[in-house]
């Protein structure tokens, strides 16, 4: 998921620096799993309500752990953000559109389109295809309406390539 994230950043332009600090944050982004229950992150089905809550904790306990590593402290932007919507449904601060950091809405697209094609504990993975059929869908509710477009075209054109690509 960083490869996407850092190519992906690359390819819109943004300079050495930030391109890294997306990188680091995609490295980083999941760290606050730790605290989540195995039985919650590795449950087959559909996750409750009440489960489904303690789930979404993880982006807060990532925060909580790189705010003790201040040296990395300029990957929160990314990592806070990158479960936010374009839309404002997302969480943790329910916020949308450009208030959402570039680097943030940059992670969410290549951390959705990386689970899309992963296989996970409640759900097989997506053809490449139907992933970027999704990414389309979703721009401009799940995701920032340009980049969403932008990440589909790159992962066509070959500028970004997918595991599954690479594997095939």
């Amino acid at each position: 998921m960083a490869v996407y994230a850092a190519n992906f950043a690359k390819a819109c332009g943004l300079n050495t620096e930030s391109v890294a600090i997306i990188e680091e944050a995609a490295l980083l982004h999941d760290i606050g799993k730790i605290g989540i229950p195995e039985h919650i992150l590795n449950k087959p089905g559909r996750l409750e309500p009440d489960e489904y809550q303690i789930m979404q904790q993880y982006v807060e306990n990532s925060i909580g752990i790189i705010r003790h590593l201040p040296s990395l402290d300029y990957v929160i932007p990314a990592v806070i953000g990158h479960h936010e919507r374009w839309d404002g449904k997302g969480y943790p601060r329910h916020i949308g559109g450009e208030d959402i950091p570039l680097s943030a809405r940059i992670l969410c697209i290549a951390d959705s389109f990386d689970a899309m094609i992963s296989c996970r504990s409640y759900k097989k993975a997506y053809s490449e295809e139907k992933a970027l059929a999704i990414i389309l869908e979703e721009s401009g509710r799940q995701f920032d309406p340009k980049l969403g477009p932008l990440f589909v075209q790159m992962v066509q054109e070959g500028i970004i390539r997918s595991v599954q690509n690479e594997n095939s």
